[in-house]
């Protein structure tokens, strides 16, 4: 039985995925690979039903040929709403339940039966099973945003879901950036601030990504920048299932972040956040240069000035 709690992978498929599921002797998958752009073409071709003129003899009229198409499509969307039907059930328990709006169940159904993929299947029952407990948990723009999005775009969404944290009082997904420090002494006199930088990029996250998910609407496209943090006062910061407390060595302390758009939030919360030791590792330790970083347990992480 699925995990109702365990974050979607979304996988790559390959271009042929429908072609290979037809056709289960069709090769190995290392032979798939190395398929000619012909032969691959070809494949495509034949397991959506396009490809007569490949052939020197064309079997059947252009009719029956469009019919028997359209036919497959229907069945195979078919098959797509009752996977999803089979996954959101699995993952359902004895939560109490509500009736979704039937405007949004028709919008859900029309939507999802051209989503083929096993991960964005998964992600598509999850937002039923959120509507059926909550009604009104995914708006209508999120999912005409989701239909739309590509595995790529999708799977950068999920990588920037792995980097994204909370601080503050307004608990929306973001993405830090780096901070500012102000210099001490006489330094801060002739001495610009030094803004230091964690680099999104070592952790999967390149700036190409950035830029799809800002294009597609679920970043804000300008980087902000916290309000000046003084000491002894301590901001709040969550991230992987933990809480720390940031308080800053010097007065005029500042954060720099991208902050998911309320759509982002959305997808966020359905998409879940994947465990990332080695980042969480990482933005302590830049954090632990401006500020004394306390874990949820109490204990200090670095306090070296």
């Amino acid at each position: 039985m699925a995990d109702p709690n365990k974050p979607v992978v979304i996988e790559a498929g390959s271009e042929d995925a429908t072609a290979t599921k037809k056709n289960s002797h069709s090769g190995t998958q290392q032979e798939n690979h190395i398929k000619s752009s012909q032969h691959r073409l070809a494949a495509i071709a034949a397991a959506h039903h396009i490809d007569a003129k490949l052939h020197d003899i064309e079997h059947d009229t252009l009719t029956t040929r469009a019919a028997y198409r359209q036919l497959e499509i229907k069945q195979q969307q078919q098959a797509n709403l009752e996977q999803i039907i089979k996954i959101a059930h699995d993952l359902c328990r004895d939560e109490t339940a509500s009736s979704p709006d039937p405007d949004w169940l028709y919008r859900f159904f029309e939507m999802a039966k051209s989503i083929y993929g096993d991960g964005m299947q998964n992600l598509w029952a999850r937002i039923l099973k959120q509507e059926i407990i909550k009604p009104g948990s995914t708006s209508l723009k999120a999912l005409s945003l989701l239909e739309t999005m590509t595995q790529r775009e999708a799977q950068a969404l999920q990588r920037a879901c792995a980097l994204a944290c909370a601080f503050g009082g307004d608990g929306s997904n973001k993405l830090i950036t780096g901070f500012r420090k102000p210099e001490s002494g006489m330094k801060r006199y002739f001495k610009p601030d030094i803004a230091e930088r964690l680099a999104l990029g070592s952790f999967k996250l390149p700036f190409t990504d950035l830029m799809l998910l800002m294009d597609l609407g679920l970043i804000l496209r300008t980087e902000l920048e916290s309000g000046l943090l003084d000491p002894p006062s301590a901001l709040p910061l969550t991230g992987q299932g933990k809480t720390f407390m940031l308080t800053p060595f010097r007065k005029g302390t500042r954060i720099y972040y991208y902050r998911f758009s309320p759509t982002g939030n959305e997808l966020a919360k359905l998409v879940g956040q994947k465990a990332h030791p080695e980042y969480l590792d990482a933005l302590v330790a830049l954090l632990s240069r401006a500020f004394v970083v306390e874990s949820d347990v109490g204990s200090t992480v670095n306090e070296t000035v």
